[in-house]
């Protein structure tokens, strides 16, 4: 089984396996008896302002152009990546590569996994939010952000007036769920999954962290006439697929202090 980063590098999502050895992009044309492949290489939207938006397309559809002709040349073993909750927003839309180019080449590629399920298991995990030890800077996550303060024993303060809900997917145990999936596939199709376990607002996560940390009450000033800032999901899919491959999901404070101990 292979996973498939934009570099080669040992990827540590907290599973009990340990550290993944990830193969770069350019070693996938050397690899010819792999039994399943897990695509974790896409350059994420905070990249665009960096590179600017044309290198951006050019470089994310070569990943894709990669691992089309990765699977052209093994054409029957199971697949899946990992696609975003953005991508579900231009569903039955017309694609805008210059309003939303993250969310557009996903779909893109959420297209080639649909293509290949004719002959194979090819799995699309849609992620919205995610808690872990590999989620690091505060400027772009709140959850982060929440917990840099909790480590340092700081009051946290919710910054938005709108009310904020998001759907998170802890990666450790949605790690455990793709190894058992490529170990024992589902039969041959398209399998498109929102990735989620735990769906809450802003102050609901703000709350429950100043409690595990024994922080004072969270600051919060929420306007509940403005409309919320949904990016969520239904988890039963995702749940249900846990409980077939009787993995069981790591419990909300489980996922904080992972994620703080990821950030200390």
């Amino acid at each position: 089984m292979v996973a498939c980063a934009s570099s080669a590098k040992l990827i540590d999502f907290g599973s009990p396996q340990g550290p993944i050895q990830a193969v770069g992009l350019d070693a996938l044309e050397h690899i010819h008896n792999a039994s399943g492949l897990i695509h974790l290489a896409f350059l994420t939207r905070d990249r665009v302002p960096e590179i600017g938006l044309e290198p951006y397309i050019q470089i994310n559809r070569a990943i894709t152009a990669s691992i089309a002709a990765f699977l052209q040349h093994n054409p029957a073993i199971p697949i899946i990546t990992t696609s975003s909750g953005a991508a579900a927003v231009l569903d039955g839309q017309t694609p805008d590569l210059h309003g939303n180019p993250y969310a557009t080449l996903k779909q893109e590629e959420e297209a080639l996994w649909h293509h290949s399920g004719a002959s194979r298991m090819a799995a699309v995990f849609r992620v919205y939010a995610a808690s872990g030890r590999f989620i690091k800077d505060p400027r772009l996550f709140a959850l982060s952000d929440f917990l840099s303060k909790a480590n340092a024993g700081q009051q946290i303060e919710v910054r938005s007036e709108r009310p904020v809900i998001r759907s998170y997917v802890h990666v450790g145990t949605m790690m455990r769920l793709f190894w058992a999936l490529l170990r024992t596939p589902l039969p041959p199709g398209f399998l498109q999954v929102d990735a989620c376990m735990e769906t809450l607002s802003l102050v609901e996560l703000a709350r429950t962290i100043s409690r595990l940390w024994n922080l004072p009450e969270p600051l919060f000033c929420i306007d509940p006439s403005l409309e919320a800032n949904r990016y969520e999901a239904y988890s039963g899919p995702f749940l249900a697929l846990l409980a077939q491959y009787h993995i069981a999901p790591l419990d909300l404070p489980g996922q904080l202090r992972e994620t703080a101990d990821g950030l200390a």
